[in-house]
């Protein structure tokens, strides 16, 4: 599989935790760190297949990056999954609204970001709209969250 992600991520644990899991599966993966990158990327770059947008990134808000992907000619039907910490409802009605093709919360674990993936890729933004909860699909095997990583993370900082 040749397919390419753009991950708009601050937090550096769980950008590397989504590249891995994202690798793993046979994905190409790009990362920026802030709106200030990924705007860069979107006026430099071809258009990726798929955009994984954290919600709450620094200098430019998710969902102005939402809204500059949804207004550039190359790029307004790259298909975007929003991520966040938070099910908070108005949120998940905005993300969708200014097209958002899905909502994921990562807090929950990795099976259902995986499983929007798939979902979303063959689908052409925005009419396939879904919001799923990251972890609503249980996987036949353990596998660790995000969450719970960057908490063994965040304890092995405080131990050094």
């Amino acid at each position: 599989m040749n397919t390419t992600v753009l991950v708009v991520e601050d937090e550096q644990d769980t950008a590397e935790l989504l590249k891995q899991l994202l690798e793993r599966e046979g994905f190409s993966v790009l990362h920026a760190g802030d709106g200030r990158q990924a705007r860069t990327l979107i006026d430099t770059i071809r258009p990726p297949s798929l955009v994984l947008l954290d919600m709450v990134i620094p200098y430019v808000s998710g969902f102005e990056l939402l809204r500059v992907i949804r207004r550039h000619p190359d790029w307004q039907l790259t298909p975007i999954i929003m991520l966040s910490a938070d099910d908070y409802e108005p949120d998940i009605q905005q993300a969708l609204r200014e097209g958002a093709t899905a909502y994921v919360t990562k807090q929950k674990g990795s099976a259902g970001l995986l499983q929007a993936v798939k979902r979303v890729l063959p689908a052409t933004p925005p009419q396939d709209q879904i919001v799923a909860q990251a972890g609503s699909a249980a996987p036949p095997t353990r596998r660790v969250s995000v969450q719970h990583r960057l908490r063994g993370n965040q304890r092995k900082k405080r131990a050094a």
